[in-house]
């Protein structure tokens, strides 16, 4: 079976510096232009900026954001990126460190279950394909807490792993001669596993150990990033085990459900018990009844929900990996056995949990992904496979090329915004290295002697000069940078308002509060009743999916914001334009500012 690491890691090698050569993959892929990216999505700057007030607040319990409580997610994320705050300062980099360090801890947990399912090289493989991911590339330098809950629901299904004993080892005789799970047989390899010889399963289970801790304080710590999805998704990863993929007695009684719910709850009730009081019951009711209930049953943003969504977008969410979908599954099912069958279902959970969910973002079956990686790394790959294989990869990476393709031909013949060319050019040239870099995996899996692992290195040593391009095309173009630039620091008493242009990024940006209203009205009276105002107008808007159909504005505010500049002369006149990327448009934007 052919291997995609480089002869030289050997199993000795990678067992001694598995975890450091992890800790260096993710600080090229991941630090370089994390505090010059700007804050890009409505969610961003919310955490950014509610982790600051807080810290003003000098609370722990309840995070507010612009002055209002912010009840999306619980406190996790706010409270580890209060910590970077305080070590590094606030900026976009501090914001998103914690993500960068969840992502590289997820590695080094699905490096430790390769270790104990197939070896070390595995273990590295596993890790190395997780922080390679497209999806995790994005969502690793995010600052949101997806990555803080994906590696609270790694360590909780780790601890299960070693709980139930699925296998000791893929390669023990242990495993070949029963091949199913036997929980009162005794255990013959000790080595493999670390327990005491002619000790039986049923005997080690009879304590509360170290995993049971890791399980238990793992749930609670993701019920506290993101809520119960952390539980979730460990439950029916279990149930699909138990009752479709497997289908032989689990020992429920070893996982000790009883105590360790206890501590899971103590963990949640902790934080809990105190934001419910403080809030009223508000933090219970818009929490969950709004932020997770009401997007189960309503499309978020009023988007049709999509049969087929996740799989679809696993074609970049799963690059460049999805282009050996064929040949790992072929491998999965030579190897069918208790513990690829448990791996599998930890997999496919979040599929079913959010395929019957309204709400269809790509990143929500992310809690999977280290999965499949385990499953890559101790499968390996069947490179023997028909021909319908090969075409299968060749499309994927062919379906790269075809972006990068056309991210160059749309810079050069649509009528779009001079500095958004840049940003494609590094778009398109980072999109096409993935293609080099899937095509490169792909030969080399498919036993091509040509591709040596020094090109797939050589690809992973270039990726990080586009992104870092890219994050400077952006802060470059983003709005709410451009106009702190501009206005520079103002007066605590000066009261900020923002018409038609509602996005949370300028809160972090001037550390203070903005008043957002679609309201003429009111940005009138704005003006005419305060003695010192910075009002952010919106005059002309492009949302980039029309334009390319027609080149005229979407949102054309020209008459009242010449209205306004005349009722005004004695205001400061600032234009500018950039491109907002939670709404994926251009926008043309006027700053009146009373002296």
């Amino acid at each position: 079976m052919p291997s995609l690491l480089p002869a030289a890691l050997t199993e000795d090698r990678c067992r001694k510096h598995g975890w450091w050569l992890l800790l260096v993959l993710t600080a090229m892929l991941y630090l370089p232009g994390l505090g010059t990216l700007p804050l890009m999505d409505r969610d961003e700057p919310r955490f950014a900026h509610a982790a600051v007030e807080m810290m003003q607040r000098d609370t722990w319990t309840v995070p507010y954001f612009n002055g209002e409580y912010r009840f999306d997610k619980p406190p996790l994320t706010y409270w580890w990126m209060r910590l970077h705050y305080h070590w590094g300062g606030i900026n976009e980099g501090t914001a998103r460190l914690h993500s960068v360090i969840a992502t590289w801890l997820v590695a080094w947990v699905i490096f430790g279950m390769g270790k104990l399912l197939s070896g070390a090289r595995a273990g590295l493989l596993g890790g190395a394909a997780w922080l390679l991911t497209l999806q995790v590339i994005v969502h690793g330098r995010l600052c949101v807490a997806d990555m803080p809950m994906v590696l609270c629901v790694a360590l909780a299904l780790r601890a299960i792993i070693e709980l139930g004993r699925v296998v000791p080892s893929f390669s023990s005789p242990y495993l070949e001669k029963t091949n199913a799970l036997d929980f009162s047989a005794p255990l013959s390899q000790s080595s493999a596993d670390g327990l005491k010889p002619e000790t039986t399963l049923l005997q080690q289970c009879a304590g509360f150990t170290r995993w049971h801790g890791l399980l238990y304080i793992a749930l609670g710590l993701g019920f506290l990033a993101k809520g119960p999805i952390a539980w979730l998704i460990p439950a029916l990863a279990l149930v699909l085990y138990r009752f479709v993929f497997w289908r032989q007695p689990f020992p429920w009684s070893s996982l000790h459900l009883g105590k360790g719910s206890l501590i899971t709850l103590a963990i949640a009730a902790a934080w809990g018990i105190p934001a419910l009081i403080e809030t009223r019951g508000l933090f219970w009711k818009v929490g969950m009844g709004e932020h997770v209930i009401a997007r189960g049953t309503t499309a978020f943003n009023g988007r049709f929900p999509v049969p087929g969504y996740y799989l679809v977008t696993a074609l970049a969410s799963l690059f460049p990996w999805i282009a050996l979908l064929p040949q790992i599954i072929r491998a999965v099912r030579r190897q069918w056995q208790a513990s690829t069958a448990l791996l599998v279902s930890w997999l496919i959970a979040p599929y079913v949990i959010f395929t019957f969910y309204a709400t269809q973002l790509a990143h929500y079956v992310m809690p999977g992904f280290p999965a499949a990686m385990v499953l890559l790394a101790v499968c390996g790959i069947d490179g023997d496979g028909p021909r319908w294989h090969r075409w299968w990869s060749g499309f994927v990476v062919g379906l790269f090329v075809a972006l990068a393709i056309t991210a160059t031909w749309a810079s050069d013949i649509t009528a779009l915004p001079e500095p958004l060319r840049p940003l494609l050019w590094h778009g398109a040239l980072l999109l096409l290295l993935l293609a080099c870099l899937a095509m490169f995996i792909v030969l080399r899996a498919n036993k091509t002697e040509r591709c040596h692992t020094a090109w797939i290195g050589l690809v992973l040593l270039l990726l990080p000069l586009p992104l870092s391009a890219l994050m400077c095309d952006l802060r470059s173009v983003h709005p709410a940078v451009q106009l702190a630039q501009q206005v520079g620091a103002s007066p605590e008493k000066t009261t900020l308002l923002a018409w038609q242009f509602t996005e949370p990024s300028l809160v972090f940006h001037f550390d203070r509060e903005w008043k957002y209203t679609s309201s003429l009205d009111t940005a009138t009276k704005h003006l005419a009743r305060h003695s010192s105002t910075v009002t952010l107008l919106l005059h002309r808007e492009w949302t980039l999916s029309k334009a390319l159909r027609d080149p005229s504005p979407e949102r054309d505010n020209s008459t009242q914001v010449d209205a306004l500049i005349a009722a005004h002369p004695a205001h400061r006149v600032i234009r500018f334009s950039g491109f907002n990327a939670a709404r994926s448009s251009w926008v043309e934007l006027v700053v009146l500012v009373q002296p």
